[in-house]
C-alpha cells in the first residue's frame, strides 16, 4: 500500500492510495487506485473528498440546511413575526392617538381664527 499523488489540469493535487493485486488469469499485477482526498498546498496535509467524480446534483447539493439550521430559522421567523405584530399594533395606536390629535389641532384653528 502506497499514497501517490497527482496534480491535474488545474493544478490541485490529489492523494490516492494504490494497492497492488494478482491476477491470476494475466499472471500479472494490477494495481488499484483509491481517492483520498485534496492536498493542502499550504500545510501538505490530506482533505477527504466525498469519492464522488464531477458535481453533485443540483437538487442534492451538500449545502442544504440541517435540522439544527431549520430549527434556527423557524425561531428566527417566529420572533420576526411576533415584532410584526407588535409594531403593527403599535402603529394603530398611533394612528388613532394621532386622529384624535388632528382634530384638537382644527378645533384650535377654529377657536383663533373666530377671535
Amino acid at each position: 500500500m502506497a499514497i501517490i499523488k497527482y496534480a491535474n489540469q488545474s493544478g490541485a493535487v490529489y492523494a490516492y492510495e494504490s494497492i497492488s493485486e494478482w491476477d491470476p488469469e494475466k499472471k500479472q499485477s494490477r494495481s488499484k487506485r483509491k481517492c483520498l482526498g485534496r492536498v493542502d498546498p499550504d500545510t501538505g496535509e490530506i482533505i477527504p473528498t466525498s469519492g464522488r467524480r464531477g458535481r453533485p446534483p443540483k437538487g442534492k447539493s451538500d449545502a442544504s440546511p440541517g435540522a439544527a439550521e431549520n430549527t434556527a430559522l423557524l425561531e428566527a421567523m417566529e420572533k420576526l413575526r411576533t415584532d410584526y405584530e407588535e409594531c403593527r399594533k403599535n402603529n394603530l395606536e398611533l394612528s388613532s392617538e394621532n386622529k384624535k390629535l388632528k382634530s384638537i389641532l382644527a378645533r384650535i384653528k377654529r377657536d383663533l381664527s373666530d377671535i
